[in-house]
C-alpha cells in the first residue's frame, strides 16, 4: 500500500520521531486533523471531532480517496498520557489494507447523513440474535436518531456502522423515521 500518509509515517517510525503530523486541506490550509506520534509509534489521533482509532482509519480512509490534503510534520514533547492508540505502528499499518477493502465493500450502502433513524421496541421481544456491532449501533441511536450524529459519535468504525445498520435493517429492528 503506497499511501502518501503512510510514506510519511514510515519515516517517521525509521527516525523514532516524536511529534505530530498535521492533516491540511490543500486549497484552504484549514487543519482537518493531527495524528501523534512518539518515538516512531502513533500515540493519539484527532480528525474531523473524531478521536482515537476511529479517526486514524477514517484519516487512511479519506486520503486514500478523493481528499486532497497536505501533511505537515512538527517536533513536539508527547507525554505517556496522552496515549489513546495502544496498537504498535506496524500492526496499524497491517491493518489499514483490511479497513480500506471492508469500507469499499460498503460504501455505496452508506445511508444518507440528513435521515433519521429509530429502534424497533419489537427487537427486544425477538428471537433475532444480535452481535456487538449491532448492539452498539443500537445503543448509540438511543441517544443519536440522525445518521450523521451516529457516525460521529458511535465508537465503531464506519465500515462497522454501515454494516451493522444494513444487518439490522434486514432483522426488521430499524426504521426510517425522517429524511431531514
Amino acid at each position: 500500500m503506497s499511501l502518501k500518509i503512510f510514506e510519511i509515517l514510515d519515516e517517521q517510525a525509521m527516525v523514532n520521531f516524536t511529534g505530530r503530523v498535521n492533516i491540511l486541506q490543500q486549497t484552504n490550509r484549514e487543519l482537518l486533523g493531527v495524528i501523534i506520534v512518539k518515538d516512531g509509534d502513533v500515540f493519539r489521533a484527532h480528525y474531523k471531532g473524531v478521536q482515537g482509532l476511529k479517526a486514524f482509519y477514517n484519516i487512511i480512509i479519506e486520503t486514500a480517496s478523493t481528499l486532497h490534503v497536505d501533511f505537515i510534520v512538527e517536533p513536539e514533547i508527547v507525554g505517556e498520557e496522552d496515549k489513546q492508540i495502544h496498537y504498535p505502528y506496524s500492526v496499524l499499518k497491517s491493518r489499514a489494507q483490511e479497513v480500506l477493502d471492508r469500507y469499499s465493500k460498503v460504501a455505496a450502502l452508506r445511508p444518507p447523513p440528513h435521515v433519521k433513524l429509530l429502534a424497533k421496541a419489537s427487537i427486544l421481544n425477538s428471537t433475532e440474535d444480535i452481535g456487538e456491532a449491532e448492539f452498539q449501533v443500537l445503543c448509540a441511536l438511543t441517544e443519536w436518531s440522525k445518521v450523521e450524529d451516529l457516525y460521529r459519535y458511535c465508537p465503531l468504525l464506519d465500515f462497522e456502522i454501515t454494516e451493522s445498520l444494513v444487518s439490522l435493517r434486514r432483522k426488521n429492528a430499524i426504521e426510517v423515521v425522517g429524511s431531514r
